[in-house]
């Protein structure tokens, strides 16, 4: 039998989704997971992979057992900075990394960037075109050409949310992205200038990418594959998030006063 999960994570205190010996890591936190429930040989793949730092919402799972796991099942397993919130039964074949698109979010701190230029430099990523300088693989020979079926910026109070949908991404691909519209956002540099990276061919730059704690895996879609969500383990997830919510408000807040009142300054 071969179970398809859907689980998010909070990816500050992981060395990223892919296994590394000796490092914390999603993957090999479920494969210890799995190990209790006697599946030694798994064969588990994810959608994609995150790197250290950054988290997912709607991350893709498939592994092979015996006996039908269900996500309250791999919770009761699991570190609580990981959640299996929803699960299908798939073909024995079933690869998540075949996905049809996948959406990553990334928020930034907004202050005094020009947001309609930023609107004005997306419309460009729609469509294929050769990603080459937007990945940390620069200039190895492997095919960065990606397809981006959505590209959209909103506002919300002190943030800049980003959201990105497309085929697949290369290698640090969206945080690329991501300080390549900040750059035109302050008027450092030019929406030609944008529009020239994506022309490998003509002109070469190396982009390093936006932090990691910015990032998140919102959706992996499937052709014909809708998962059953589970509504204990979806809402034990909800509890999670708010509780990060309400901590991580607390700090930007209590900081955020210092900012403002000058508090910093030696008395």
């Amino acid at each position: 039998m071969r179970l398809a999960v859907k689980l998010a994570y909070f990816g500050d205190k992981f060395h990223g989704s892919q296994y590394q010996p000796n490092v914390r890591t999603v993957e090999g936190e479920l494969l210890k997971a799995l190990e209790r429930f006697g599946i030694k040989n798994p064969n588990l793949r994810l959608a994609g992979r995150t790197d250290a730092g950054v988290h997912a919402y709607g991350q893709v799972a498939a592994f092979d057992c015996n006996d039908l796991i269900t996500p309250r099942m791999l919770n009761s397993e699991l570190p609580e900075d990981i959640t299996v919130w929803g699960w299908k039964k798939v073909d024995e074949n079933f690869d998540p990394r075949k996905a049809k698109s996948r959406t990553y979010i990334y928020v930034i701190y907004a202050e005094d960037l020009d947001i309609k230029a930023i609107r004005d430099a997306l419309k460009f990523l729609y469509g294929t075109h050769d990603f080459l300088n937007f990945t940390k693989k620069f200039g190895e020979g492997e095919s960065c050409v990606r397809t981006i079926l959505k590209a959209d910026v909103r506002a919300e109070k002190d943030f800049l949310i980003f959201e990105i949908e497309g085929d697949s991404f290369t290698w640090n691909m969206i945080r690329c992205i991501v300080t390549a519209l900040i750059e035109v956002g302050t008027h450092r540099r030019d929406i030609n200038w944008f529009k020239t990276l994506l022309c490998p061919e003509k002109h070469r730059e190396r982009i390093e990418p936006a932090p990691p704690y910015g990032l998140i895996l919102k959706e992996v879609k499937y052709e014909n594959l809708e998962f059953e969500i589970d509504d204990y383990a979806f809402k034990t997830l909800q509890n999670r998030i708010e509780e990060r919510i309400r901590v991580s408000g607390v700090i930007y807040k209590l900081f955020s006063q210092f900012k403002k009142c000058g508090a910093f300054e030696p008395h």
